[in-house]
């Protein structure tokens, strides 16, 4: 599976942290990290029982996705 394939399968969401991580509930919008860890395990790491993205990982691949298409466009 190439890697912009491996992008196409996540799927962005709306999510609150849990109230102990981030008091103030604010709706944000991303991607879940276990969803992620399934299709890029090196872009999440586990911190005190909380999965996190690491965003420069993740960013990494969504620039070899951008290439990987503009590849296939020309």
């Amino acid at each position: 599976m190439s890697v912009l394939d491996r992008v196409a399968v996540l799927q962005p969401v709306q999510f609150r942290y849990r109230r102990e991580l981030e008091p103030s509930g604010v709706l944000r919008g991303g991607f879940l990290a276990q969803q992620v860890r399934e299709v890029f395990p090196d872009a999440v790491v586990e911190i005190d029982g909380a999965l996190m993205l690491r965003l420069d990982v993740l960013e990494k691949y969504v620039e070899m996705a951008q290439q990987e298409l503009q590849r296939r466009e020309t």
